[in-house]
């Protein structure tokens, strides 16, 4: 039986910064068997776009569905706090995409303030994004994460509820 977990993130394909710091999250803390288990990345290219991901994410359950009648799918959405604590704009997008993946049935993934305050400790500008991210990995950086900041059950800044979803599926080392 195979399981197939879907990453909705909010950057787009040529950037792939969210997918970076999820993907190292993964090798660093979890164990799978690779023939088991297939990461597919889903690219919003900005956090407003996420309804309109659905036919990509219908078409990937299918086509994983059809190698195997055992296989199954999950989906995971990942979006940014923002200033969820200052403008109540924030905060509503957080609670409507949270009872949006309620409805749909998928896994909501939050991160305070952004990305890259949770794994770099910083605010980066978009033009950085990707290069930091791609020093994160290449320096290994993943390595002096806390696991503590990766399990949170409530919005605080520099924090992330990412493993305690990720648990509901994989194992830790």
């Amino acid at each position: 039986m195979g399981l197939q977990l879907i990453f909705v993130v909010e950057t787009n394909k040529k950037c792939k910064s969210d997918w970076i710091y999820i993907k190292d999250t993964i090798e660093r803390f979890y164990q799978y068997e690779q023939a088991q288990v297939k990461f597919s990345p889903v690219y919003m290219d900005g956090k407003g776009n996420y309804k309109k991901k659905e036919e990509e994410i219908k078409d990937l359950i299918s086509q994983y569905a059809s190698t195997s009648a055992e296989n199954h799918s999950k989906v995971i959405y990942c979006f940014d706090c923002d200033d969820y604590d200052k403008k109540q704009e924030d905060l509503e997008f957080l609670k409507n995409v949270e009872e949006y993946c309620r409805n749909q049935k998928y896994d909501f993934v939050w991160f305070c303030k952004d990305i890259e305050s949770v794994y770099l400790g910083k605010k980066v500008s978009d033009n950085k994004k990707r290069d930091e991210a791609a020093k994160f990995k290449t320096q290994k950086q993943i390595n002096n994460m806390d696991i503590i900041k990766l399990s949170s059950d409530s919005y605080r800044i520099n924090m992330s509820n990412i493993m305690n979803v990720l648990d509901n599926y994989l194992k830790r080392k």
